[in-house]
C-alpha cells in the first residue's frame, strides 16, 4: 500500500524535526561514544534527547532539590539533591521514566554525570521494572569532587512500554549533597554485543587493594599460624635406628579448609542435563586433579524444589550426595526454611493459619532430615535463610499465643533441626553483612539482634553464613575483617563465606584481585571454616558471571587467581632428606597428604596422612642405617618460629660441609638485609628480626653451589 504524498511529507517533516530537536549534549555524547569506544550511533534514546525534556520529566523524592547551570561541562543543566541518611538507600532518589519502548534483548547504555563535595559520597545507579522493581542493572558507585561520567550497560531481560522502565539513582546512603547532570540512555538494540559497551563506574579499585595495605602482613602471619602445622616424619632402619638420608616426599592432596561452590544437581553424575566438562571441573580445576572439597546444591534442597523435584528426584539427589562423598567432597545443606511466601510452597501463604504453617514446617524438616542419603549426610545446614529481610512467617505468627513477635518460631525450627540432625553444624545464613559492610545502611545490627534473640531462646545456632554477593563497588577488605572479628568476638561461632560472587560491572582485573583478597582475608581468620562460590561457570550461574569459568570454559582472570591461591600459594609439596636423627619436618598447610619415604636402596613406602595439627609419623624401613648417606642437596634448614617478632632460631645439618657457607636474609622486594658467614662446625644461629618491618622474608643458606630457602613472617 503506497503512502499518500501529504502523509509522507508530514512523516518526513516530523522525522526532520526530531533530529533537529536533539540538543548539542546528546549529539556530543553520541559522538564521544563512537570515537572513544568504536560504537555505532545509538538506534534511539530511551530518555528524551534533550536535557530540558529529560529534567522536566524527572522525579525527586526525599531531601531537597535545586537546579543550577554547571560550567565547563558538555551538559548545561544540573540538579543538586541534598538528602539525609535513610534506613534504606532508596529512601531518597532521583528518577526518570522511559519515553521510548525498550524490547527484550535490547542493549542499552545508561549514562549520567555526578559529583559531590561530601566525603565518601555514594549512590546506586539503576534501571528497573517500574512495577516489580526487578533490576536490569544496579551498581553502587563512589562519587568524587570532580565531575565524572558514569556509564552502565544492560541487556534488557524484558520488554518495556513507555513509562514502565524506571531509571535513576538511590541517594540515601548518608547525609550528602549530590550534583547530577547529563542523564541519558542510549539504545543500540542488536547493533552491538553487550561486551562492547563501556563500563565506567570508578570501581577499578576498592579499599584495601594496595599491595602494601597493612592487612596483608597481618593476614600472612595469621595464615602461617592457624592454617599450617608441623608434620615430622621419622624414618627407622631395619635395626630400628634412625635412618639418615631417606627421601621424604610430602604431597598435599586436599585442604582441610573448605573451598567449594554451589552446583546444579542434574549437570553431573548422569543427571538429566549432564555436562561432562561441568562434572570434570568439579574434580579437577588446575589440570592436576585438584578440585573442590565441598559443594552445596544451589536449589535442590530448598523447600519447594525438594518437594516438587525441580531438577532431580529425591533418589537422584541422594545418589549425587554419595557420588560426591565417594570422591572426598563434603556437602552442605541449603536451606531448611526461608521465611518468605515467595520462597515457600504455594500452600504456605498469607491465608494459611499459623497452626497449618507450623505443622508443614515440622513435617518438612522431618521428611528432608530423615531422608536416607541426604538429611544426615550434610556437614552443615543453613537452617534459616535471610531472616533479616523475610518476615512473612514472623508477621503471620506475631501476636498469636506464645509468639509475641512471631520470631519465636525460628528457635523452634533450630531446635527441631538439631534433634533430627545432631551431627550437622547448624547455620544462620544472610547477605546483610560482608556484602553491605561499607554501607551505613547495612543490616548488621539487625542481624545481630536476630541472632541474640535466637541464642537467648536456646536455639542451637552453631555457625554464621556470610553470603557475599558483592556489588560493583565491593566492600573494603579491612571492613570485611572487622565484620569477621565482630561476629567472632561476640558469638565465638564458626563461619563460612557461603555464596561468593561479583557484579559483572566490576572490571575483570579487579574481580580477580578482589577474589584473591577476599579469599586471603577469609583464610586468615580463625572463625572461618570455608569459602564457597555461588556457582563457578557462566553457563550455570544466576547472574551469568561466575567467578571461575566463561561460557566456553576458558578460565577467567578471577579463576586463575583462585586456582593459583588455593592450589599453589596455599599448597604444600616438598621433598627432602632425613637428617642424622632420621627426621624431616615440613610445615605444611592443613590437609590430606600422601607421604612417601624412599630409601637409598630404592625401596619406598607411601601413607595417607591427615595433617590438622602438629603430628609425628613413623616409617619403618627395611634399609640399614649404614646404607644411608645424607642428601647432598639439602641442609635440613629449619626456622623456628616461622612467625616471629624479635628473633628466630635457625638449625641445620652441617654434615658434608666444605668451603664457605653463608646465610642471607632477603625481604619481599629482593633487598639483602644481612649476610652471615658460618663456621664449619656451626649448626644453629639466632637472627635478630626486631628491626625488620612486618612482612614476609626469605633466609637463604648456600654452600658450594647448594642452596636451601626457608620463609619467615615478621609481625608485630
Amino acid at each position: 500500500m503506497s503512502i499518500q504524498k501529504p502523509a509522507f511529507l508530514l512523516l518526513l517533516l516530523l522525522s526532520t524535526l526530531s533530529v533537529q530537536a536533539q540538543d548539542s549534549y546528546h549529539t556530543s555524547l553520541n559522538n564521544l561514544l563512537q570515537t572513544t569506544y568504536a560504537l555505532p550511533a545509538a538506534q534511539q534514546w530511551v530518555l528524551p534527547n534533550t536535557e530540558t525534556a529529560t529534567l522536566a520529566g524527572s522525579l525527586n523524592y526525599g531531601g531537597s532539590t535545586t537546579t543550577f547551570s554547571p560550567s565547563g561541562q558538555p551538559f548545561t543543566q544540573g540538579v543538586r539533591r541534598t538528602v539525609t541518611a535513610g534506613a534504606n538507600p532508596w529512601d531518597a532518589g532521583h528518577l526518570y521514566k522511559n519515553t521510548t519502548a525498550v524490547a527484550a534483548g535490547d542493549r542499552c547504555l545508561l549514562v549520567i554525570w555526578l559529583r559531590s563535595d561530601a566525603a565518601n559520597a555514594r549512590v546506586s545507579l539503576f534501571a528497573e521494572n517500574g512495577i516489580t522493581y526487578d533490576k536490569e542493572v544496579l551498581a553502587t558507585v563512589p562519587v568524587g569532587k570532580e565531575w565524572k561520567m558514569i556509564a552502565a550497560p544492560f541487556e534488557s531481560t524484558a520488554a518495556y512500554a513507555v513509562n514502565s522502565l524506571n531509571i535513576g539513582l538511590h541517594l540515601a546512603f548518608a547525609n550528602q549533597t549530590i550534583e547530577i547532570g547529563g542523564a541519558a540512555c542510549l539504545n543500540y538494540k542488536n547493533t552491538v554485543f553487550y561486551s562492547q559497551l563501556p563500563v565506567l563506574l570508578n570501581n577499578d579499585t576498592y579499599p584495601g587493594h594496595e599491595p602494601d595495605a597493612p592487612w596483608r602482613a597481618t593476614a600472612a602471619a595469621s595464615i602461617e599460624q592457624i592454617r599450617k602445622a608441623d608434620l615430622t616424619v621419622r624414618v627407622f632402619g631395619s635395626n630400628n635406628q634412625p635412618l639418615a638420608g631417606a627421601q621424604v616426599h610430602v604431597a598435599m592432596q586436599q585442604h582441610v579448609f573448605k573451598f567449594g561452590t554451589a552446583v546444579v544437581s542434574n549437570r553431573f553424575n548422569g543427571g538429566s542435563a549432564f555436562n561432562a566438562t561441568y562434572e570434570q571441573k568439579l574434580l579437577d580445576l588446575d589440570g592436576k586433579g585438584h578440585g573442590f572439597n565441598e559443594l552445596v546444591f544451589e536449589n535442590d534442597l530448598k523447600w519447594p524444589a525438594w518437594e516438587q523435584g525441580w531438577f532431580s528426584s529425591k533418589p537422584e539427589i541422594a545418589s549425587d550426595v554419595q557420588w560426591l562423598k565417594n570422591r572426598g567432597i563434603s556437602v552442605r545443606g541449603h536451606n531448611l526454611a526461608w521465611p518468605g511466601w515467595t520462597y515457600s510452597p504455594s500452600d504456605i501463604n498469607a491465608t494459611a493459619t499459623p497452626a497449618f504453617i507450623k505443622n508443614r514446617i515440622r513435617n518438612h524438616l522431618t521428611a528432608i532430615l530423615s531422608y536416607p542419603g541426604v538429611g544426615q549426610e550434610m556437614i552443615d545446614w543453613d537452617v534459616l535463610n535471610e531472616i533479616t529481610t523475610n518476615n512473612d512467617y514472623a508477621n503471620r505468627f506475631a501476636g498469636t499465643p506464645g509468639y509475641p513477635t512471631g520470631r519465636e518460631l525460628y528457635a523452634e525450627i533450630f531446635k527441631q533441626a538439631d534433634s533430627l540432625a545432631p551431627n550437622a553444624v547448624l547455620y544462620l545464613n544472610d547477605y546483610v553483612a560482608i556484602e553491605q559492610g561499607d554501607s551505613p545502611t547495612n543490616g548488621i545490627t539487625l542481624w545481630k539482634s536476630r541472632i541474640d534473640e535466637l541464642l537467648n531462646a536456646g536455639a542451637p545456632v552453631e555457625g554464621i553464613g556470610f553470603q557475599g554477593h558483592f556489588s560493583a563497588a565491593p566492600t573494603g577488605i579491612e571492613t570485611i575483617k572487622s565484620i569477621y572479628d565482630d561476629f567472632w568476638n561476640t558469638y565465638g561461632l564458626e563461619a563460612k563465606v557461603t555464596e561468593f560472587d561479583l557484579n559483572k560491572l566490576l572490571p575483570a582485573a579487579t574481580q580477580a584481585a578482589y577474589l584473591r583478597d577476599v579469599l586471603t582475608i577469609t583464610f586468615a581468620h580463625p572463625s572461618m571454616k570455608g569459602f564457597l562460590m555461588w556457582g563457578f561457570w557462566d553457563g550455570a550461574h544466576w547472574q551469568g558471571n561466575a567467578p571461575l569459568f566463561n561460557l566456553d570454559w576458558s578460565l577467567k582472570p578471577s579463576g586463575a587467581a583462585f586456582v593459583d591461591q588455593v592450589f599453589h600459594q596455599w599448597w604444600t609439596d616438598e621433598t627432602g632428606a632425613t637428617a642424622a636423627d632420621g627426621q624431616r619436618t615440613v610445615r605444611g598447610f592443613r590437609g590430606k597428604y600422601l607421604v612417601t619415604v624412599s630409601c637409598p636402596d630404592g625401596s619406598s613406602q607411601t601413607r595417607e596422612v591427615l595433617l590438622d595439627g602438629d603430628q609425628t609419623v613413623d616409617f619403618q624401613s627395611a634399609c640399614t642405617v649404614n646404607a644411608a648417606e645424607p642428601d647432598s642437596g639439602s641442609f635440613n634448614l629449619v626456622c623456628s618460629p616461622t612467625v616471629a617478632r624479635d628473633q628466630v632460631l635457625l638449625r641445620w645439618n652441617n654434615t658434608g660441609f666444605s668451603g664457605k657457607t653463608t646465610l642471607r636474609c632477603i625481604d619481599a622486594a629482593g633487598r639483602v638485609l644481612a649476610v652471615y658467614d658460618l663456621a664449619p662446625t656451626e649448626n644453629n644461629r639466632i637472627i635478630d628480626t626486631s628491626l625488620w618491618p612486618p612482612g614476609v622474608y626469605q633466609i637463604v643458606m648456600e654452600n658450594e653451589g647448594r642452596m636451601q630457602v626457608v620463609r619467615v613472617i615478621v609481625g608485630r
